[in-house]
Protein backbone atom coordinates (compact mmCIF):
# COMPACT_ATOMS: atom_id res chain seq x y z
CA UNK A 1 0.00 0.00 0.00
CA UNK A 2 1.29 3.32 -0.77
CA UNK A 3 0.95 6.44 1.29
CA UNK A 4 0.60 9.83 0.02
CA UNK A 5 1.64 12.85 1.80
CA UNK A 6 0.39 16.00 0.25
CA UNK A 7 -1.00 19.69 0.96
CA UNK A 8 -2.93 21.53 -1.67
CA UNK A 9 -0.60 24.44 -0.43
CA UNK A 10 2.14 23.59 -2.64
CA UNK A 11 0.47 24.66 -5.49
CA UNK A 12 0.44 27.89 -3.84
CA UNK A 13 4.21 28.34 -5.07
CA UNK A 14 4.68 31.10 -7.67
CA UNK A 15 7.08 30.44 -10.37
CA UNK A 16 5.47 32.73 -12.82
CA UNK A 17 3.53 32.48 -16.41
CA UNK A 18 5.11 29.41 -18.42
CA UNK A 19 7.42 28.22 -16.16
CA UNK A 20 7.68 24.58 -16.53
CA UNK A 21 7.59 23.84 -12.58
CA UNK A 22 4.30 24.53 -12.15
CA UNK A 23 1.00 23.50 -10.07
CA UNK A 24 -0.50 21.60 -12.97
CA UNK A 25 2.58 18.96 -12.35
CA UNK A 26 1.08 17.93 -9.29
CA UNK A 27 -2.63 17.85 -10.66
CA UNK A 28 -1.10 15.46 -13.16
CA UNK A 29 0.37 13.24 -10.38
CA UNK A 30 -3.03 13.25 -8.33
CA UNK A 31 -4.55 12.26 -11.60
CA UNK A 32 -1.96 8.97 -12.14
CA UNK A 33 -2.30 8.27 -8.28
CA UNK A 34 -5.88 7.99 -8.55
CA UNK A 35 -6.04 5.99 -11.82
CA UNK A 36 -3.24 3.80 -10.37
CA UNK A 37 -6.01 3.19 -7.15
CA UNK A 38 -4.35 5.75 -4.83
CA UNK A 39 -7.09 8.53 -4.31
CA UNK A 40 -6.72 11.65 -2.45
CA UNK A 41 -9.19 10.92 0.33
CA UNK A 42 -5.95 8.42 1.80
CA UNK A 43 -3.83 11.96 1.73
CA UNK A 44 -2.16 12.60 4.65
CA UNK A 45 -0.87 16.34 5.57
CA UNK A 46 2.66 17.33 6.01
CA UNK A 47 4.23 19.37 8.71
CA UNK A 48 6.83 22.17 8.47
CA UNK A 49 10.16 20.73 8.71
CA UNK A 50 11.71 21.31 12.04
CA UNK A 51 14.33 24.56 11.81
CA UNK A 52 17.06 22.71 13.84
CA UNK A 53 16.86 19.61 10.90
CA UNK A 54 17.36 22.15 8.64
CA UNK A 55 20.58 22.88 10.25
CA UNK A 56 21.93 20.07 9.53
CA UNK A 57 21.73 20.44 5.85
CA UNK A 58 21.56 24.13 4.64
CA UNK A 59 23.87 26.61 6.45
CA UNK A 60 21.93 29.42 8.45
CA UNK A 61 22.72 32.53 6.03
CA UNK A 62 21.20 30.56 3.17
CA UNK A 63 18.16 29.99 4.90
CA UNK A 64 17.62 33.61 6.36
CA UNK A 65 18.78 34.69 2.72
CA UNK A 66 15.87 32.55 1.28
CA UNK A 67 13.08 33.78 4.09
CA UNK A 68 14.22 37.58 3.48
CA UNK A 69 13.86 37.73 -0.16
CA UNK A 70 10.32 35.81 -0.39
CA UNK A 71 9.39 38.31 2.67
CA UNK A 72 9.81 41.82 0.92
CA UNK A 73 8.13 40.41 -2.71
CA UNK A 74 4.56 41.59 -3.19
CA UNK A 75 1.71 39.31 -3.50
CA UNK A 76 1.85 37.90 -7.50
CA UNK A 77 5.23 39.11 -8.28
CA UNK A 78 8.09 36.17 -8.61
CA UNK A 79 11.78 37.34 -8.97
CA UNK A 80 14.78 34.99 -9.06
CA UNK A 81 17.36 33.67 -5.82
CA UNK A 82 20.47 36.14 -5.70
CA UNK A 83 22.62 32.59 -5.88
CA UNK A 84 20.82 31.49 -8.78
CA UNK A 85 18.03 29.76 -11.20
CA UNK A 86 15.20 29.51 -8.76
CA UNK A 87 12.51 31.65 -9.18
CA UNK A 88 10.30 32.78 -5.68
CA UNK A 89 7.24 34.58 -4.73
CA UNK A 90 5.99 35.92 -1.59
CA UNK A 91 4.85 32.62 0.16
CA UNK A 92 7.72 30.56 -1.60
CA UNK A 93 9.63 30.11 1.74
CA UNK A 94 6.57 29.08 4.13
CA UNK A 95 5.48 26.52 1.52
CA UNK A 96 9.71 25.28 0.87
CA UNK A 97 9.49 24.38 4.76
CA UNK A 98 6.49 22.48 4.03
CA UNK A 99 8.05 20.49 1.49
CA UNK A 100 11.23 19.48 3.53
CA UNK A 101 8.87 18.41 6.61
CA UNK A 102 6.94 16.46 3.81
CA UNK A 103 10.23 14.58 3.36
CA UNK A 104 11.27 14.02 6.46
CA UNK A 105 7.59 12.92 7.41
CA UNK A 106 7.93 10.48 4.02
CA UNK A 107 10.88 9.44 5.80
CA UNK A 108 9.40 8.88 9.01
CA UNK A 109 6.72 7.20 8.06
CA UNK A 110 7.76 4.50 4.85
CA UNK A 111 8.01 1.29 5.83
CA UNK A 112 9.15 -1.42 3.63
CA UNK A 113 5.55 -2.79 2.98
CA UNK A 114 4.09 0.63 3.39
CA UNK A 115 5.80 2.94 0.98
CA UNK A 116 5.18 6.90 1.71
CA UNK A 117 5.92 9.64 -1.22
CA UNK A 118 6.24 12.87 -0.82
CA UNK A 119 4.10 14.40 -3.29
CA UNK A 120 5.57 18.05 -2.77
CA UNK A 121 6.94 21.54 -4.26
CA UNK A 122 9.46 22.88 -5.08
CA UNK A 123 11.51 20.17 -5.72
CA UNK A 124 15.53 20.34 -3.76
CA UNK A 125 18.01 18.30 -5.36
CA UNK A 126 19.87 21.01 -6.62
CA UNK A 127 19.90 23.15 -3.67
CA UNK A 128 22.71 23.07 -2.02
CA UNK A 129 23.80 23.70 1.56
CA UNK A 130 24.57 27.60 0.63
CA UNK A 131 22.88 27.86 -2.66
CA UNK A 132 19.56 27.56 -4.19
CA UNK A 133 19.31 27.05 -7.83
CA UNK A 134 17.71 24.70 -10.82
CA UNK A 135 14.20 25.58 -9.41
CA UNK A 136 15.00 24.44 -5.91
CA UNK A 137 15.19 26.43 -2.74
CA UNK A 138 15.64 23.33 0.45
CA UNK A 139 17.29 20.13 -0.25
CA UNK A 140 13.55 18.39 1.09
CA UNK A 141 16.05 14.54 0.30
CA UNK A 142 19.18 15.34 1.91
CA UNK A 143 16.94 17.22 5.38
CA UNK A 144 15.13 13.70 5.40
CA UNK A 145 17.80 11.69 4.76
CA UNK A 146 20.05 13.08 7.46
CA UNK A 147 16.69 12.88 10.07
CA UNK A 148 16.77 9.32 8.35
CA UNK A 149 20.26 8.52 9.54
CA UNK A 150 19.76 10.42 13.19
CA UNK A 151 16.61 8.16 13.77
CA UNK A 152 17.06 4.93 12.36
CA UNK A 153 21.02 4.40 10.89
CA UNK A 154 22.24 3.22 7.67
CA UNK A 155 20.58 6.07 4.64
CA UNK A 156 20.40 5.18 0.83
CA UNK A 157 19.73 7.74 -1.22
CA UNK A 158 18.72 7.01 -4.71
CA UNK A 159 18.37 9.71 -7.75
CA UNK A 160 17.11 9.37 -11.08
CA UNK A 161 16.24 11.92 -11.83
CA UNK A 162 17.20 13.34 -15.85
CA UNK A 163 19.73 16.27 -14.05
CA UNK A 164 21.95 15.43 -11.23
CA UNK A 165 21.35 16.16 -7.91
CA UNK A 166 24.11 18.59 -6.86
CA UNK A 167 22.93 19.43 -4.07
CA UNK A 168 22.46 16.12 -2.52
CA UNK A 169 26.13 15.51 -3.03
CA UNK A 170 27.18 18.74 -2.06
CA UNK A 171 25.51 17.50 1.55
CA UNK A 172 26.80 14.34 1.02
CA UNK A 173 30.42 14.86 0.66
CA UNK A 174 30.16 17.14 4.17
CA UNK A 175 27.99 14.19 6.18
CA UNK A 176 30.14 10.71 5.21
CA UNK A 177 32.89 12.49 7.31
CA UNK A 178 30.57 13.81 9.89
CA UNK A 179 31.00 10.61 12.04
CA UNK A 180 27.16 9.64 11.46
CA UNK A 181 25.17 6.39 10.09
CA UNK A 182 26.05 5.23 7.42
CA UNK A 183 25.32 7.15 4.14
CA UNK A 184 25.00 5.87 0.54
CA UNK A 185 24.11 8.24 -3.05
CA UNK A 186 23.15 5.92 -5.95
CA UNK A 187 22.61 8.68 -8.94
CA UNK A 188 21.68 8.36 -12.98
CA UNK A 189 22.01 11.39 -14.72
CA UNK A 190 22.34 12.94 -18.35
CA UNK A 191 25.73 14.34 -19.23
CA UNK A 192 26.41 16.39 -20.50
CA UNK A 193 23.86 18.15 -19.12
CA UNK A 194 22.69 20.74 -16.40
CA UNK A 195 24.10 21.51 -14.11
CA UNK A 196 27.17 20.18 -15.20
CA UNK A 197 28.31 18.17 -12.05
CA UNK A 198 28.26 14.30 -11.77
CA UNK A 199 31.33 13.27 -13.53
CA UNK A 200 32.08 9.26 -12.89
CA UNK A 201 35.17 10.37 -11.60
CA UNK A 202 33.50 12.15 -8.75
CA UNK A 203 32.20 8.44 -7.16
CA UNK A 204 34.15 7.27 -4.39
CA UNK A 205 33.61 4.95 -1.34
CA UNK A 206 34.71 6.29 2.13
CA UNK A 207 34.39 4.20 5.17
CA UNK A 208 30.90 6.16 5.86
CA UNK A 209 29.77 4.76 2.83
CA UNK A 210 29.82 5.64 -0.84
CA UNK A 211 29.12 8.28 -3.82
CA UNK A 212 28.28 6.79 -6.93
CA UNK A 213 27.58 9.10 -10.23
CA UNK A 214 26.63 6.79 -13.06
CA UNK A 215 26.54 10.11 -16.12
CA UNK A 216 24.66 8.97 -18.85
CA UNK A 217 24.91 9.27 -22.38
CA UNK A 218 22.16 11.36 -24.34
CA UNK A 219 21.32 8.72 -26.23
CA UNK A 220 20.99 5.89 -23.30
CA UNK A 221 17.93 3.77 -24.53
CA UNK A 222 15.73 2.12 -22.21
CA UNK A 223 17.70 -1.29 -21.86
CA UNK A 224 20.59 0.19 -20.35
CA UNK A 225 18.77 2.62 -18.32
CA UNK A 226 17.28 -0.33 -16.50
CA UNK A 227 20.56 -2.46 -16.82
CA UNK A 228 22.65 0.27 -15.21
CA UNK A 229 20.25 0.53 -12.18
CA UNK A 230 19.67 -3.62 -12.04
CA UNK A 231 23.39 -4.44 -11.49
CA UNK A 232 24.09 -1.44 -9.17
CA UNK A 233 21.00 -0.87 -6.88
CA UNK A 234 21.31 -4.81 -5.50
CA UNK A 235 25.38 -5.03 -4.81
CA UNK A 236 25.86 -1.31 -3.59
CA UNK A 237 22.76 -1.50 -0.97
CA UNK A 238 24.04 -4.99 0.41
CA UNK A 239 27.28 -2.83 1.13
CA UNK A 240 25.10 -0.01 3.29
CA UNK A 241 22.01 -2.44 4.45
CA UNK A 242 20.04 0.59 4.68
CA UNK A 243 17.36 1.38 7.42
CA UNK A 244 15.54 3.98 4.69
CA UNK A 245 15.81 4.30 1.73
CA UNK A 246 14.86 8.33 0.23
CA UNK A 247 14.32 8.85 -3.42
CA UNK A 248 14.79 11.89 -5.64
CA UNK A 249 11.96 11.03 -7.90
CA UNK A 250 12.49 12.70 -10.61
CA UNK A 251 10.36 11.24 -13.98
CA UNK A 252 12.35 14.12 -16.27
CA UNK A 253 14.42 11.16 -17.82
CA UNK A 254 11.19 9.69 -19.57
CA UNK A 255 11.05 10.34 -23.40
CA UNK A 256 8.76 12.83 -24.52
CA UNK A 257 9.91 15.79 -21.40
CA UNK A 258 9.67 19.45 -22.63
CA UNK A 259 12.66 20.02 -21.18
CA UNK A 260 15.03 17.25 -20.24
CA UNK A 261 14.12 13.58 -21.52
CA UNK A 262 16.50 10.37 -22.72
CA UNK A 263 15.13 7.96 -24.79
CA UNK A 264 13.54 5.70 -22.31
CA UNK A 265 9.89 4.55 -21.55
CA UNK A 266 7.37 4.49 -19.01
CA UNK A 267 8.36 0.73 -18.42
CA UNK A 268 11.57 1.50 -16.58
CA UNK A 269 9.29 3.50 -14.08
CA UNK A 270 7.89 -0.29 -13.32
CA UNK A 271 11.35 -1.45 -13.44
CA UNK A 272 12.50 1.23 -10.93
CA UNK A 273 9.52 0.26 -8.91
CA UNK A 274 10.39 -3.63 -8.57
CA UNK A 275 13.82 -2.92 -8.13
CA UNK A 276 13.07 -0.27 -4.98
CA UNK A 277 10.36 -2.11 -3.60
CA UNK A 278 12.72 -5.82 -3.57
CA UNK A 279 15.48 -3.61 -2.06
CA UNK A 280 13.57 -2.23 0.88
CA UNK A 281 12.28 -5.76 1.64
CA UNK A 282 15.66 -7.32 1.51
CA UNK A 283 16.59 -5.33 4.25
CA UNK A 284 13.19 -4.23 5.88
CA UNK A 285 13.90 -0.46 5.47
CA UNK A 286 11.41 2.20 5.24
CA UNK A 287 10.59 3.43 1.05
CA UNK A 288 10.34 6.72 0.66
CA UNK A 289 9.66 9.09 -2.64
CA UNK A 290 9.94 12.81 -2.68
CA UNK A 291 8.75 14.09 -6.11
CA UNK A 292 11.67 15.71 -8.21
CA UNK A 293 11.73 17.09 -11.73
CA UNK A 294 9.13 15.91 -14.47
CA UNK A 295 7.58 18.26 -16.46
CA UNK A 296 5.43 16.32 -19.48
CA UNK A 297 1.98 16.56 -17.67
CA UNK A 298 1.19 12.88 -19.59
CA UNK A 299 4.61 11.34 -18.11
CA UNK A 300 4.23 12.25 -14.64
CA UNK A 301 0.27 11.02 -15.10
CA UNK A 302 1.83 7.81 -16.30
CA UNK A 303 4.44 7.69 -13.49
CA UNK A 304 2.45 8.33 -10.55
CA UNK A 305 -0.17 5.59 -12.05
CA UNK A 306 2.69 2.95 -12.21
CA UNK A 307 3.69 4.12 -8.90
CA UNK A 308 0.47 3.69 -7.18
CA UNK A 309 -0.15 0.12 -9.04
CA UNK A 310 3.12 -1.24 -8.11
CA UNK A 311 2.61 -0.22 -4.53
CA UNK A 312 -0.70 -1.11 -4.18
CA UNK A 313 -2.77 -4.34 -3.30
CA UNK A 314 -1.51 -5.98 -6.23
CA UNK A 315 1.83 -5.40 -5.90
CA UNK A 316 2.61 -8.82 -6.10
CA UNK A 317 2.53 -8.89 -9.82
CA UNK A 318 5.40 -6.06 -10.17
CA UNK A 319 8.32 -7.55 -12.33
CA UNK A 320 11.46 -7.04 -10.70
CA UNK A 321 13.98 -7.38 -13.46
CA UNK A 322 16.99 -9.54 -13.14
CA UNK A 323 20.77 -8.02 -13.51
CA UNK A 324 21.37 -7.28 -17.03
CA UNK A 325 25.06 -5.39 -18.42
CA UNK A 326 23.83 -2.39 -20.50
CA UNK A 327 24.96 -2.50 -24.48
CA UNK A 328 26.85 0.77 -23.98
CA UNK A 329 30.37 -0.15 -23.31
CA UNK A 330 31.03 2.85 -22.09
CA UNK A 331 28.17 2.63 -19.60
CA UNK A 332 29.35 -1.19 -18.81
CA UNK A 333 33.09 0.20 -17.94
CA UNK A 334 31.62 2.27 -15.07
CA UNK A 335 29.67 -0.74 -13.60
CA UNK A 336 32.51 -2.79 -13.70
CA UNK A 337 34.50 -0.26 -11.76
CA UNK A 338 32.39 0.28 -8.92
CA UNK A 339 31.43 -3.51 -8.68
CA UNK A 340 35.06 -3.59 -8.38
CA UNK A 341 35.36 -1.73 -5.29
CA UNK A 342 32.89 -3.56 -3.45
Amino acid sequence: MLDVIYDSQFTEHTTGDDHPERPARLAAVIEGLTAGGCPPARYQLPTIVDRAALARVHDESYVALVERVCEKLPDYFVAELPTGDATVGHDSFRIALLAAGAAVDAARRARADRPVFALVRPPGHHAEPARGMGFCLLNNVAVAAQSARANTGATLIVDFDYHHGNGTQAWVERALSDGGAPLGFISTHAYPAYPGTGAFSESHTADGGFMIDIPLDLSTPTHDFIGAWSMLLPPLAAKLRPSTIVVSTGFDFLEGDPIAGLPVGIEAVDALCGLLGETAAAYGAGLAFVLEGGYSLPNLHASARTLARSFGEGAGRVHVPSGHMPHNPQLRGMIAEVLSWL
